[in-house]
C-alpha cells in the first residue's frame, strides 16, 4: 500500500464487534498454515529462542511506562480521534483503557499470572501478549509534489520497504528479520544510521526474538540461505518503541501498521531525529519494514 502515488488508506478492525454485524467470520487467531493460534507461535519463538518470562516481563512494563510517560507529555493528543460512545450521557472515548499506567502494580502482580497459551510450559501471560482491542486508523499518502501543493508537510517520507515471508512453523512472526537488510539497502543506510526503532509487539517473546535473531548466524543459515547476521551486538533499547507499543496500547490488527507509522514519524519530528525503522510481523509468516527520513526545514 505504501507503493500507491496518493490516496487514502483506511484500516479497521473492531475485536469486540458482533461479527454477525459485519461479515460471516470473526476475528482469526489462528495461523491458517498450521492449525496453532498466534499466541502458540509466540511462546514456542520464546521457547526456541531462549528468551525468558523474566526479560518478556521486563519489555512489557518498559513497553506500559513508555506509553504511560508519552500520554502524559500529550504526544498522542495529535494522533488519538476521540469517539463518543453515549452522546445523551456525554461519554468520550479519548485514551487507551489498555494501558497501565501503575507499572510498580503492574511489576508486583505479572508473575502470579499463568501462562495463556501453552498452559504446561508455556512463558507467555496476558501481560507478555498484546491485548486484542478496537480501533481503526487511517493514513494519507501522496507524492512530495502533491503535498507540497495542497500544503501539507514534507519533512517525513518512505524512503523505502520491503515485505518478506518466512516459513510459518515454526518461527512464524520472525519474517521481518529476513527484511531488515533488504530495506535498509533500499534506502542506502546501514544500521548504525537508524536513530529510532518501532517494532511490533504482538508478543513480547517475539520482539525480543527479532532482536535475537538479527544477529544470529544460525538464524540467517537456515532461513536466509547463509550470509552474515545483520548485527554485531543488541540494538539500543532507549531507542526501541520510545512512546510505547502494542503492548502497552493494544493490538486492532488492520489498524496496527497505521498507528506505528503515525507514532513513528512524529516522534521523528519532535526529537529532530534523522531515520526510523518500522519492522511488523504478520499472520502466515509474513513481515514488512520500513524505513522513515525526516529532513528538517531548513
Amino acid at each position: 500500500m505504501v507503493a500507491q502515488r496518493k490516496g487514502i488508506m483506511g484500516f479497521f478492525k473492531e475485536a469486540g464487534y458482533n461479527p454477525s454485524r459485519w461479515l460471516p467470520s470473526g476475528v482469526a487467531l489462528t495461523e491458517r498454515s498450521t492449525g496453532k493460534t498466534m499466541g502458540w507461535h509466540g511462546d514456542v519463538i520464546g521457547e526456541l529462542n531462549n528468551i525468558s518470562r523474566e526479560d518478556q516481563e521486563a519489555l512489557a512494563v518498559a513497553s506500559h511506562a513508555n506509553a504511560a510517560r508519552a500520554e502524559k507529555a500529550g504526544y498522542f493528543s495529535d494522533e488519538i480521534v476521540p469517539v463518543m460512545v453515549d452522546a445523551a450521557k456525554n461519554i468520550e472515548v479519548k485514551c487507551d483503557d489498555v494501558l497501565q499506567r501503575d507499572t510498580e502494580k503492574m511489576k508486583a502482580k505479572m508473575p502470579s499470572l499463568k501462562p495463556v497459551f501453552r498452559k504446561d510450559k508455556g512463558t507467555i501471560t496476558a501481560a507478555t501478549s498484546s491485548a486484542l482491542t478496537d480501533g481503526g486508523s487511517a493514513m494519507l499518502v501522496m507524492s512530495e509534489e502533491k503535498a507540497k501543493k495542497l500544503g501539507y508537510p514534507t519533512d517525513v517520507s518512505v524512503k523505502s520497504w520491503y515485505f518478506c515471508g518466512i516459513d510459518p512453523y515454526p518461527q512464524l512472526l520472525l519474517a521481518p528479520v529476513l527484511g531488515w537488510g533488504p530495506a535498509l539497502r533500499k534506502a542506502g543506510l546501514a544500521p548504525k544510521d537508524i536513530d529510532l526503532y518501532e517494532i511490533h509487539e504482538a508478543f513480547a517473546a517475539q520482539v525480543l526474538a527479532t532482536i535475537k535473531c538479527l544477529r544470529s548466524q544460525e538464524f540467517f543459515d537456515r532461513y536466509a540461505g547463509g550470509g552474515k547476521p545483520l548485527l554485531t551486538e543488541d540494538i539500543d533499547r532507549s531507542r526501541l518503541n520510545v512512546n510505547g507499543g502494542s503492548l502497552a496500547l493494544g493490538h486492532p490488527f488492520a489498524a496496527t501498521g497505521g498507528r506505528i507509522v503515525t507514532s513513528l514519524a512524529n516522534e521523528l519530528r519532535r526529537s529532530g531525529k534523522r531515520h526510523g525503522l518500522v519492522s511488523i510481523c504478520a499472520a502466515g509468516g509474513l513481515g514488512g519494514v520500513a524505513v522513515l527520513e525526516h529532513t528538517p526545514k531548513k
